[in-house]
């Protein structure tokens, strides 16, 4: 007997997919809010329905047995050869409770969760490639320009250039010195490599050359925006409102919906070939 076990504080199309694919599920299992003392996330997640309304949404549209269970009715539930849940911190949590089921994890997207948000996913879809020599060179600077960054955890650099001449470059660097992190510590020492980048002490290398522009340096209207590895969220917005006409890129993956933002902004992407390999 199969059951499908997950959180669903709302109903989409990746809900509709994951129970179209499991319609020979005996029954699906909610999960309540009692679940909200372990995982208090459950709290701020403003668009929640019901899980009573959810399961009367899934009863409806796909004919499947589907039932709310609260933390002290979950380990009775369990009561399939396989359970089947979506791959996110919740359910990979109670897997680490008793009692002990054979859990089957899908890479299901259906929410944001911690680990969702900080997963790197190919650019590609809107963006185009060049191998084209003043291209190149100018990510070969973009690249040197980064390297000359103290941050440990990431040295990113970034050009502005217009018709082939660069306006200016920037790499990521601590604020108010390059010795901030040094004289009180790093905040991001207690988390893993590329979490919580809201915490870093130093500047992007985006927002370095967006400000240097507010400064009066160069106008980004227009301009081919060159950055060695592929904005973040925040600094994507900053490139869409400054009107970079272009955003040349290194690295191959984004966080978020980075590429999104500036697509939907009209800043053409271009990875560029410096002889490895690029989005798929």
């Amino acid at each position: 007997m199969k059951q499908v076990l997950l959180y669903a504080p709302i109903y989409h199309a990746g809900h509709r997919r994951l129970f179209a694919e499991h319609a020979d599920a005996a029954e699906v299992l909610l999960l309540g809010e009692g679940f909200a003392e372990q995982f208090p996330a459950m709290r701020k997640e403003i668009r929640g329905l019901d899980a009573a309304t959810i399961a009367r949404l899934v009863g409806l549209e796909h004919g499947l047995t589907t039932r709310v269970v609260q933390p002290a009715d979950l380990p009775g539930a369990l009561t399939g050869d396989v359970v089947v849940v979506p791959d996110e911190a919740v359910t990979r949590a109670l897997a680490e409770q008793p009692p002990a089921v054979p859990w089957r994890f899908e890479r299901t997207f259906l929410r944001w969760d911690r680990p969702w948000a900080t997963e790197e996913r190919p650019v590609g879809s809107t963006a185009a490639a060049t191998a084209d020599p003043v291209h190149v060179a100018l990510m070969q600077q973009t690249v040197a320009a980064g390297d000359r960054s103290s941050d440990w955890w990431r040295q990113v650099g970034a050009l502005a250039a217009r018709d082939g001449k660069v306006l200016a470059t920037a790499h990521n660097r601590h604020q108010p010195t390059e010795y901030a992190p040094y004289v009180s510590g790093d905040p991001r020492n207690e988390f893993s490599r590329g979490l919580r980048a809201d915490l870093s002490t130093a500047i992007h290398a985006e927002a370095s050359l967006v400000g240097q522009a507010a400064a009066g340096a160069f106008d980004t209207a227009g301009a081919d925006l060159y950055v060695s590895a592929f904005p973040c969220p925040a600094c994507a917005y900053l490139v869409a409102e400054a009107r970079f006409a272009r955003c040349f890129f290194r690295g191959s993956y984004a966080v978020l919906d980075a590429e999104q933002i500036l697509a939907g902004a009209g800043v053409e992407l271009v990875w560029v070939d410096l002889g490895v390999t690029g989005p798929s």
